[in-house]
């Protein structure tokens, strides 16, 4: 027992020491946990107050932003309203409104029933006589207006007056529109609809007798007796007002939403279509407008906006501003990344404190930690080592540049191109190794690559050591762990050989193609030239078009093997002086099949084949070889339709002699139904060109 006694009283220091020391790391403990909680309590609620500010304010901007906008459209559509004032206060117009109105009997029988013995009817003569004025004076006033038509209704809807000479059927929207303006006297305006000159819309203003009451001090007027319908096309009014404002901020969208029967739909005038439908639902609050919030994109459902919508007074337009849910993140992100670094660091504060009394406590353990960070970094160094002696053994220049312009890597062989020493090219811009203007072309490629978060890659000529070398230039984003853009990689690959070579086989094919242009008119004495100046002329036209490059180099090579055909048709026919017959003129047509055959099997663009193919056809369909008509035919086969029968009219051929150019012209540009009116018209402008003069001047 004694034994037992002296054993437990030499172990008592030991137990005591030893709850000391955990006492201690337990009070150390505790104040980490005590701080780095109240530190995380602050970062969340400094964030969470931020977080409303910014959406507060991002909602009170774009309030005002899309009233501003509306009001503008609003004004807009007040005025186009208002620009009928000039004819409906006519007291002309408005007694003859009121004369219609009164009519009992038939508007057909009054403005076309005409009796057997050629006389209108005795009670509607009168109307009759004065409807061609009542016509021309509607006509002057669109015209002046700049309205692409305009009629005038009477109540139940029915055009009896129209500037465009007939009175086409209303559709069931246009007469509830011109009933609606008469019944509410207010103007009232169609949906937008998309026609071959851009986007139209329709205004109805009604049109009161010359004794109504009322007026701008006692109220509206009432009593209207018909209304004013004008057409307008908006499409460049309404792609500016939706072009992005500059008080609009990074990936925000202005955009129209317009509802369409049962749904809605976005107005796009920039699209062939003119219109997006809008899948994803639409509230509307009780003012009809759309609340500030995050919901689906207009345009994509797929992706998540914060957006906000006002209705425009007048048609059911809403005009919606959106921007991306990231970009309206953003400052809230940078804030919240910022807060919490900075919690990072007090929390950090906190361990370094405890870790110093850990020090103290157990200096062993630093040492080994020091040790294994110590071991750490050497093994960091060692593997930049092994990277840095990969890219001074590559022959492509690679860089990093950070988001502000500046280079901060650059390999061996960019520092050997540019002749100067790697330090030395740390630091500076693309302008100060380049010059100005590459620098402004690369930084703008730079720009979308940090801004979309994307690689692109360029081919771009840049002069190193005053020569000229032509780089393709791969760019990729380099993001740190939170997907923030720090900067550009850059990888420069010299292609100044291969482009070189390039050039050459087009030089090459282009002289094969003009060779072969000439083989094929070797079977016509009287094609000779045509070939050389068809290609001439379709190019330039191409470019007065402001056709793509890859285009222009169709239609020029389409132009070169157009006539490749004939080289089967049988020379009595292609020499006969006198008109061809059926079975000639049959045989004569196959040439265009004669050239598919050719062709169809050879590595040739599907663009240049298919022009070949139509290239006689004609829009009312009176062409060959399928009577194919007006959209079917590919605009590279419209301007080659055009300038084919030009070129073959100002030439002579064995039945005809050659017509003068403007003749010519003038043929084409009467045969509306048959050729593109705008192909003609850039014809007869490239024709007054230095360029159109000297093709022109070649072709004898």
């Amino acid at each position: 027992m004694a034994e037992q006694v002296k054993q437990t009283a030499s172990e008592v220091p030991k137990s005591i020491g030893g709850a000391g020391q955990s006492v201690k790391i337990g009070v150390v403990l505790a104040f980490v946990l005590i701080i780095s909680v109240g530190i995380v309590l602050l970062a969340n609620r400094a964030v969470s107050d931020k977080e409303t500010g910014v959406l507060e304010n991002q909602q009170k901007r774009f309030h005002l932003l899309v009233q501003g906008r509306a009001e503008v459209i609003g004004t807009f559509l007040d005025n186009l309203a208002h620009q009928g004032d000039r004819l409906i206060k006519s007291d002309l117009f408005r007694l003859y409104a009121t004369e219609i109105d009164g009519f009992d009997g038939d508007l057909s029988s009054l403005f076309g029933a005409i009796r057997d013995d050629g006389d209108v009817e005795e009670d509607g003569s009168s109307l009759a006589e004065q409807l061609p004025m009542m016509e021309n004076m509607l006509r002057e006033f669109s015209t002046y207006a700049g309205f692409v038509n305009a009629r005038i209704l009477s109540k139940e809807g029915e055009a009896y007056i129209a500037t465009d000479g007939h009175l086409p059927p209303m559709s069931e929207e246009q007469i509830n529109a011109a009933k609606g303006s008469i019944r509410d006297n207010s103007p009232k305006y169609s949906s937008l609809r998309k026609t071959q000159l851009g986007m139209e819309m329709d205004v109805y203003v009604p049109i009161y007798p010359p004794d109504a009451v009322g007026g701008t001090d006692e109220g509206p007027l009432e009593g209207a007796v018909g209304s004013l319908m004008m057409t307008r096309q908006i499409s460049g009014k309404i792609t500016e007002l939706l072009s992005n404002s500059p008080l609009a901020g990074e990936g925000e969208k202005t955009r129209l939403m317009q509802k369409t029967g049962a749904g809605y739909r976005e107005v796009t005038p920039w699209t062939t279509e003119g219109f997006l439908d809008i899948t994803s639902a639409v509230k509307i609050d009780e003012s009809g407008n759309i609340p500030f919030g995050v919901r689906p994109s207009l345009s994509d459902d797929t992706r998540q906006v914060y957006s906000l919508g006002v209705r425009i007074p007048g048609p059911e337009w809403w005009l919606v501003q959106e921007v991306e849910y990231g970009e309206a993140m953003r400052p809230i992100n940078d804030f919240r990344r910022t807060v919490y670094i900075v919690a990072g660091l007090g929390i950090l504060t906190a361990f370094l404190v405890a870790g110093l009394a850990w020090w103290i406590l157990t200096g062993v353990q630093s040492q080994r930690i020091a040790t294994e960070f110590q071991a750490l970094a050497s093994k960091i160094e060692e593997q930049k080592r092994f990277i840095d002696s990969i890219n001074a053994n590559i022959d492509e220049f690679i860089t990093l540049k950070d988001a502000s312009g500046k280079f901060t890597y650059v390999n061996n062989a960019f520092a050997s191109a540019a002749g100067r020493p790697k330090e030395e090219l740390i630091g500076m811009d693309t302008a100060a190794v380049f010059g100005f203007d590459t620098a402004k072309r690369l930084e703008t490629i730079d720009e979308v690559v940090i801004r979309e978060r994307r690689k692109e890659t360029i081919s771009e000529p840049i002069f190193l050591r005053s020569q000229r070398h032509q780089f393709q230039i791969s760019k990729s984003p380099y993001c740190d762990a939170d997907g923030t853009c720090m900067g550009v990689v850059e990888v420069y690959r010299d292609i100044t050989e291969f482009v070189a070579a390039q050039e050459k086989n087009k030089r090459l094919i282009k002289s094969a193609m003009e060779a072969l242009g000439s083989t094929i008119e070797a079977a016509d004495p009287y094609l000779g030239g045509h070939t050389k100046l068809l290609a001439g002329l379709s190019v330039e036209v191409a470019r007065a078009m402001r056709l793509s490059e890859m285009d222009i180099a169709e239609i020029e090579t389409a132009a070169n093997l157009s006539q490749i055909g004939k080289m089967f048709v049988p020379n009595e026919i292609l020499t006969k002086p006198g008109k061809l017959t059926d079975k000639e003129m049959a045989a004569m047509e196959e040439h265009v099949e004669h050239a598919y055959r050719i062709l169809k099997d050879i590595d040739i663009a599907e663009g240049v084949l298919k022009a070949i193919y139509q290239m006689n056809e004609r829009l009312d369909g009176s062409g060959y070889p399928k009577n194919i008509k007006d959209g079917e035919i590919i605009m590279l086969a419209r301007i080659l339709s055009v300038l084919n029968v030009f070129c073959a009219m100002i030439r002579p051929r064995s039945y005809r002699g050659a017509k003068d150019p403007q003749q010519a012209l003038d043929i084409l540009g009467s045969e509306v139904t048959k050729f593109d009116s705008e192909v003609v018209k850039a014809l007869a402008d490239v024709i007054r060109t230095p360029s159109g003069e000297r093709l022109l001047g070649d072709k004898d």
